[in-house]
């Protein structure tokens, strides 16, 4: 079942109309989709929050009440995209898709990972890097999944899993590329510690100190007589 959400009909626009209707708590968007054309709105910061922080996410099934003066229009919509500030966690501008029950959409869901703590590969000293975090998928709005599942218990160091890996559910089907690598666990990598080998010059220089500092030779006896 959808959850409901309200938003007003937005007529101020430019980055400092933006930037004035964020201050007051409010989120820019636009909707779009199903032969209509793209309509600016606004939408409270805390209820988009809300919504998403649900246990559908980002794919959440929404009835979205459009507010525009005293006429109110109810549609049915999906999050296409939410953009958020690339250090903060704050939101900065959403985008509504205009859904039909009876026809699919094409949607990113994100790949969740189990089994980290039981993978063969990890327990060996691998490291697990990830390639992939989200695919796209195509099914009914009533079906999209909030993420797909990538069980990496029995992958051994070396080994990758890909898009062909994923096991959705039935009526959901995945259109990235099967052959796209999500993840891969690498082989640990070995520190070797070189002993420093001398240079000719380095042993040559070494010689010459040596023989500096050596004791002088003792004179040879005297043998003729007293000098007169």
């Amino acid at each position: 079942m959808e959850q409901k959400l309200k938003a007003r009909k937005r007529n101020e626009t430019g980055k400092g109309a933006v930037r004035s209707l964020r201050g007051q708590g409010e989120i820019p968007a636009v909707m779009y989709g199903h032969g209509t054309e793209s309509q600016p709105l606004a939408v409270k910061n805390e209820e988009l929050q809300d919504v998403i922080r649900g246990e559908a996410g980002l794919n959440v099934l929404l009835d979205l009440q459009v507010v525009d003066g005293k006429q109110k229009d109810n549609h049915l919509v999906m999050i296409k995209e939410l953009q958020k500030h690339p250090f903060r966690e704050k939101l900065l501008h959403v985008d509504f898709l205009i859904v039909a029950r009876d026809e699919k959409v094409a949607m990113r869901v994100p790949v969740a990972i189990l089994g980290e703590e039981e993978s063969v590969g990890l327990r060996a000293g691998g490291t697990l890097q990830h390639n992939l975090w989200e695919v796209e998928v195509e099914c009914l709005p009533t079906e999209v999944p909030d993420h797909l599942q990538l069980d990496i218990t029995a992958i051994a160091v070396g080994e990758h899993l890909s898009v062909a890996d994923l096991k959705p559910r039935p009526g959901v089907t995945v259109l990235t590329d099967p052959e796209d690598v999500i993840l891969t666990i690498l082989a640990p990598r070995l520190v070797e510690e070189l002993e420093e080998v001398p240079s000719e010059e380095e042993v040559a220089a070494k010689e010459e100190a040596a023989v500096g500092e050596a004791p002088p030779a003792e004179s040879a006896p005297s043998t003729g007589g007293e000098k007169t």
